[in-house]
């Protein structure tokens, strides 16, 4: 087994090495001025006696107007300089536009992009930018990603052993994600030495916080919105805060926050001794449990499972963090709930794209019922989530420095969770799960918070605490 493997990444290695002395040359030499619908061109090799080909893939990754000009290049290098090394960087970026228009000379254009971006920035970083945060822009704004599935998919039938992708415009770092693991692609030929990758796959985890195409025009208004949206975010938050909640919910519209509901809430349940009602809903924000109170008009307690310091400040409504060990977990959930209303989020992370992921059941066996809620975030510029553990605390803070955060609530029809035909706690979970996701119009998945961390951080998302033993 070792030696086949040894075999293979050596091949994998010749490819690589054949492909950048010789291989993208012809093929930009070929290339010429294609229509868009025109197949883009390959180039059939052999290495150790086995066929591979070899797909270029510049033309469908970028708009057919201007594939190699600054304004066409410029979002991906400037989403990769903002989120994987900072504002500053992305600042620099912008600012060396002008003269990155002026250069004539493609290569030079190139690396001097390249070197605001890569320049000083752990390898790491780059890594998870190019894992987490491009395949989605690529998803959005690639001239034909189809057209990338089938040149895949065309070629392996031709092929006995690998169909790589070719690029002369990005890093492989930068496009190594999109190509292999949602394109269907089996290397991808770059300036670095490509890995074995999987099949394609639907785009479900994305992380960073640009929420829109940075070209230079919008790039340059969000850094002149910045000032006025840090403003914005400390003001909306202090009105969350340290208003009265007959009031914060109309000074909150005033200052552009937007909550929109649907159905019908529960009233409270009635008498001391009968505990609060308990709310299942999809998690897209830190901020859900409070659009869930906003919605009722009335307080709550929320549960979570990462819980920053900042994060408990900020917070309008009291927040308990779980030690994810179940007997303890389902302690503390009762205690809440038996002094009033509480609002869980199964899924246990944050989920950005119309998917809902595997619901714990463990809300399940608290209440004899369950109120399953479906929430919608809009963000316009900024998401505010992360999987960055010196970021996530400030997920709060960047959805309100949107210039119209937006929150959508729908109450939905109460789901027994006891007596006749209710089912295990997993049966109820995933009825909840899928009331939640008919109501949302999206896909109900079985993938879980691990499985995302995995993909976008490369941990498995646990979170250290020294607070294991509140009560």
């Amino acid at each position: 087994m070792a030696t086949m493997r040894n075999r293979f990444a050596t091949r994998m290695l010749n490819l690589h090495r054949l492909v950048k002395s010789n291989l993208v040359a012809g093929l930009l030499r070929r290339r010429g001025h294609r229509p868009l619908d025109a197949p883009p061109p390959r180039i059939r090799v052999l290495i150790d006696g086995n066929e591979a080909t070899v797909v270029d893939v510049d033309r469908l990754l970028l708009k057919p107007s201007s594939p190699s000009s600054a304004t066409a290049l410029f979002p991906p290098f400037f989403l990769l300089a903002v989120e994987a090394g900072g504002f500053v960087r992305g600042l620099v970026l912008l600012a060396l536009y002008p003269a990155l228009r002026l250069l004539t000379a493609e290569g030079a254009r190139l690396r001097a992009m390249a070197m605001v971006c890569f320049l000083g920035l752990r390898r790491g970083e780059a890594a998870r930018a190019g894992r987490a945060v491009l395949p989605r822009y690529f998803f959005r704004e690639a001239a034909d990603v189809e057209a990338l599935m089938e040149a895949a998919a065309s070629a392996r039938k031709e092929v006995i052993t690998v169909v790589a992708a070719a690029s002369r415009l990005f890093p492989t770092v930068m496009v190594e994600t999109f190509l292999k693991e949602y394109v269907g692609f089996d290397a991808v030929v770059g300036r670095e030495t490509p890995r074995n990758g999987a099949g394609p796959r639907p785009l479900i985890f994305h992380d960073g916080r640009l929420a829109f195409t940075p070209t230079p025009a919008a790039a340059l208004a969000m850094y002149v919105y910045l000032p006025l949206a840090v403003a914005l975010s400390v003001l909306r938050i202090a009105i969350f805060t340290l208003l009265p909640r007959g009031v914060s919910g109309a000074a909150a519209a005033l200052a552009g926050v937007r909550l929109r509901v649907a159905g019908a809430p529960r009233p409270p349940a009635a008498g001391d001794a009968a505990g609060g009602r308990l709310y299942a809903c999809n998690h897209r924000t830190l901020l859900d449990a409070v659009a869930v109170s906003g919605a009722l008009g009335r307080p709550v307690s929320s549960v979570t499972y990462s819980l920053g310091r900042l994060s408990e400040l900020l917070s309008p409504i009291p927040l308990l963090p779980l030690a994810r060990e179940r007997e303890e977990d389902r302690r503390r959930m009762a205690s809440l709930l038996s002094r009033g209303d509480v609002v869980v989020c199964p899924e246990g992370t944050t989920c950005r794209e119309p998917y809902l992921l595997r619901f714990s059941p463990l809300f399940a066996e608290l209440a004899d019922e369950v109120n399953p809620v479906a929430v919608r975030a809009a963000a316009g510029m900024f998401y505010g989530t992360s999987t960055s553990p010196s970021a996530k605390c400030f997920d709060s803070v960047f959805f309100l420095m949107n210039p119209s955060p937006e929150y959508g609530v729908h109450f939905l029809e109460p789901v027994a969770t006891a007596g006749a035909g209710a089912g295990s706690s997993i049966e109820v979970a995933n009825r909840v799960q899928r009331v939640i996701a008919g109501a949302l119009g999206y896909e109900a998945t079985t993938l879980t918070r691990k499985a995302k961390y995995l993909l976008l951080a490369g941990n498995e998302g646990g979170v250290a605490t020294n607070r294991s033993n509140n009560k």
